[in-house]
């Protein structure tokens, strides 16, 4: 098969969809399938240089939404060139500009929530939820009922997407991930060579983005509070990118109440990555909402 995967950006800074992206056309790749992405990034943009599958990056559309008809008419003129498209993620116009191509075509497409239709984000931000209410009949109500399939990472994903919005329809299917092989044991030599002050510590670690929805405050606060009798980890490793400088600042301020006991390296990727998760002696994921799609 031959399978165009569509994405507002292929920027790994910016969460886990294009992480799923990755992962799970490398397994596709490696069963003889053919895989491309379709994004909003600029065409000289590193990270599309970077992501290792051919990216169509027709560069950025109006405001965040990104809408631009190069987008939707670019499918059109190529459809018959995939058997399927998948849609990942929503509130973006390449969910929309895909069902704007495809409808009333035989090609067929899917979609990937990524947990956007959880209604933790209808309780925490109920401005926001007012827009989505009035952007949701004419737009991506028509996206997910007009899918081939919408598809979860899980059943309780699944579940919790019936209720952020009365008018809801759509062919759900659960399609759990697969588990990646075991990291090879040399990336936690290279982990502690780029961070050698944490060889020899004991530490959890968080990894994703730091953001209010992750609970990393929350994360940070109960590791400060514990006492060095506890006997658990005496280091809490905070690594993942933010696109909040305020927000960030808030963590570094709170983190220095614990001393020297909570580090931010940053975005690890690759061989970093799976060297802090080898060497770490627990991952902690404190999430008000999650649907554990990697």
């Amino acid at each position: 098969m031959k399978i165009l995967r569509s994405t507002h950006t292929v920027n790994p800074a910016l969460g886990g969809p294009i992480e799923s992206i990755k992962q799970s056309s490398a397994a596709l790749l490696r069963r003889g399938h053919d895989v491309e992405i379709i994004s909003l990034d600029g065409p000289d943009d590193p990270w599309v240089r970077d992501a290792g599958i051919p990216v169509h990056a027709l560069g950025p559309g109006l405001g965040s939404y990104g809408f631009t008809s190069r987008f939707s008419d670019w499918i059109k003129k190529r459809r018959t060139d995939y058997d399927a498209v998948i849609v990942h993620g929503l509130w973006q116009y390449s969910g929309f500009g895909v069902w704007r191509a495809l409808t009333g075509t035989t090609t067929p497409y899917f979609v990937f929530p990524h947990g956007m239709l959880d209604p933790w984000f209808k309780r925490t931000y109920p401005l926001k939820h007012i827009k989505k209410l009035l952007y949701w009949p004419w737009g991506e109500y028509r996206v997910l009922r007009d899918a081939a399939a919408v598809l979860f990472t899980s059943e309780e994903e699944r579940r919790l997407a019936r209720e952020s919005f009365r008018l809801y329809r759509g062919s759900e299917k659960v399609v759990n991930y697969g588990t990646a092989p075991p990291p090879n044991p040399e990336t936690r030599e290279k982990f502690f060579e780029a961070f050698p002050r944490l060889r020899g510590q004991h530490f959890l670690l968080f990894l994703g983005r730091l953001h209010e929805k992750k609970g990393c405050d929350l994360l940070i606060q109960a590791f400060a509070n514990v006492p060095d009798s506890a006997g658990l980890p005496n280091h809490l490793v905070m690594a993942g990118p933010c696109a909040d400088d305020g927000y960030l600042r808030r963590l570094r301020e709170m983190a220095a109440r614990a001393g020297d006991s909570i580090s931010f390296p940053g975005m690890l990727a690759g061989d970093l990555k799976w060297g802090a998760l080898s060497a770490a002696e627990a991952f902690v994921l404190p999430s008000h909402q999650e649907n554990f799609g990697i």
